[in-house]
């Protein structure tokens, strides 16, 4: 069944929108601007997505959807806890990566002025997220990489790992790979206490 994003015009739309969002922010972009980078009509506009904030919305299911469902892939197949782990860190890092502008615009939302926060519910995305995140850190408890009772923390700490890197990445200061995802989770797992200490 075809969606709504096999559709040119549309794709086109929600690329142009969510680069603008990105660059601008929200209330900054106007329409006219998001359908003159698209090369389509503003009518174009309204007949597929009603209005900005519906543009808005769209795109970033059209981009989150995918990337739930590439953490879904790690978290079902048949990986041992620790390589889950790099693996999940790895995804959130790689789709970061390969979609910068999306980034910037879901922590733009996400930490910025009160006003944005009812535009889209961002809540339910962060929540998808944290959940198959928690899966993982639930087979690393099982599999004793972790202590019993810890496993919110060290989610915790492996969420906001994550978003450093990707925030570094965001300005230039990093390159992500799978070396960065395997140093945050062993890192974390090891701790970085030195060996000499007590």
């Amino acid at each position: 069944m075809a969606t709504l994003t096999d559709n040119a015009i549309a794709a086109r739309l929600l690329d142009s929108a969510v680069r603008l969002f990105a660059d601008k922010g929200y209330p900054a972009t106007s329409t006219r601007e998001i359908v003159e980078s698209a090369g389509v009509t503003k009518p174009m506009l309204y007949y597929y997505f009603q209005s900005k904030e519906g543009l808005l919305a769209a795109a970033l299911a059209h981009f989150i959807n995918p990337f739930h469902e590439r953490l879904r892939q790690v978290v079902v197949r048949r990986l041992n806890a620790h390589e889950m782990l790099i693996e999940l860190v790895w995804a959130h890092l790689d789709f970061c990566q390969a979609n910068q502008a999306l980034a910037r615009l879901f922590y733009t939302l996400y930490f910025g002025p009160e006003d944005q926060h009812g535009l889209v519910d961002l809540e339910q995305y962060a929540e998808q997220g944290h959940e198959l995140l928690m899966r993982a850190v639930t087979q690393a408890k099982a599999a004793r990489l972790i202590r019993a009772g810890s496993e919110e923390d060290f989610g915790m700490a492996l969420h906001g790992m994550i978003n450093i890197w990707v925030m570094a990445a965001l300005r230039g200061e990093a390159e992500l790979n799978r070396g960065v995802a395997k140093r945050v989770v062993d890192n974390l797992l090891r701790g970085y206490k030195h060996s000499d200490s007590r």
